[in-house]
């Protein structure tokens, strides 16, 4: 079943597992901890953290619901928010990935979230909602699940942050995607046909320039695909480390990072490609340039494509946004993008 978004009190949520983010240590914390404890009732909840102890960030545990409309309380531990840069998404995403897993485990059949994150630990909600999205979509596709799982959104700035952009999309896409346009016999639409020709025509000054090393290098043309990636990078102050690293760090190795560094011409997959121009937080107009010199095109007839054409035109360059939003209408995540 796909993740459902609803604004409610998570304590007055009925499911089979309602996740609490919880203190770390077995005290009553701030926000949906205390919340929930109240809900649950606090003495017979407190006894039974006390028995299980402090749970590492990332982790998740279950006890009874108590007076709740569930049979369980998954307590997963986050982590404060610093700057994005200090492992804060992974341990999020884990908070994700181990409480589903659990719930899985536990047989439930509906799980759910409040938005983890976002109270006292200080993350920004878009990126909070654009992990949630991404995690579970993926868990539920991975698993083949039935669960039902349900993202329990409160404040309303919660809400804004998981529309706002989704309507800004929607709006792009049904102004962008050509899904019955009329193909030639290789099935591109007119506009594919002026793009790949434009890729072709890149490809083949810049391979006129390799053969040649006499001519002027300075030609922005000629530039390849790797080199324009370390030349953006160098500009933006962006050191090899950051373009896999961090949140990102799952997503491609340090090994393509090197490969582009000892082979001018090389270019990985084109998910791979979307991720750096992500990384690099290019705009559209260069990062379709970019991907050209790698040969591949952004098609408005692939929604997919338009998706990540709409994001980035909307400014949009979280890898996990992104991937929600491509959730959101019914395509797969960057990475089976082929």
């Amino acid at each position: 079943m796909p993740l459902n978004i609803i604004r409610n009190d998570i304590t007055r949520v009925t499911a089979d597992a309602i996740v609490n983010t919880a203190n770390p240590m077995p005290v009553i914390g701030a926000g949906t901890d205390t919340a929930i404890y109240k809900a649950a009732g606090e003495e017979k909840l407190l006894a039974a953290r006390t028995l299980i102890g402090e749970i590492e960030p990332g982790q998740a545990i279950e006890t009874s619901g108590y007076n709740l409309n569930a049979k369980y309380i998954i307590h997963t531990v986050c982590t404060g928010w610093v700057d994005g840069k200090q492992g804060e998404l992974n341990i999020l995403k884990n908070c994700y990935q181990n409480s589903l897993k659990l719930a899985s485990e536990l047989n439930c059949r509906s799980v759910a979230f409040p938005l983890i994150g976002t109270g006292s630990y200080g993350f920004p909600h878009d990126d909070a909602i654009g992990v949630a999205r991404e995690v579970i979509n993926r868990f539920m596709e991975e698993t083949g699940s039935d669960m039902e799982v349900l993202l329990v959104l409160f404040d309303q700035e919660s809400v804004k942050s998981g529309a706002n952009i989704s309507a800004k999309i929607k709006e792009y896409i049904d102004d962008n995607y050509v899904a019955d346009a009329a193909v030639d016999e290789y099935g591109l639409t007119e506009s594919d046909a002026r793009e790949m020709s434009a890729i072709r025509t890149r490809r083949e000054r810049i391979s006129r320039g390799y053969h040649n090393r006499a001519r002027d290098m300075s030609d922005e043309a000629v530039k390849s695909f790797a080199e324009k990636v370390f030349e953006y990078a160098g500009e933006k102050g962006i050191k090899d480390s950051a373009l896999y690293g961090g949140k990102y760090e799952l997503f491609f190795s340090k090994q393509v990072l090197s490969n582009m560094r000892k082979d001018r011409d090389y270019h990985p997959a084109k998910y791979v490609c979307i991720t750096i121009c992500l990384v690099l937080e290019l705009n559209l107009r260069d990062s379709l340039d970019l991907l050209e010199r790698a040969g591949y095109a952004l098609s408005r007839a692939r929604k997919a494509d338009v998706v990540v054409r709409g994001c980035i035109e909307n400014g949009v360059h979280d890898y996990f946004k992104v991937n929600g939003e491509l959730a959101a209408n019914g395509c797969s995540e960057i990475r089976q993008i082929k």
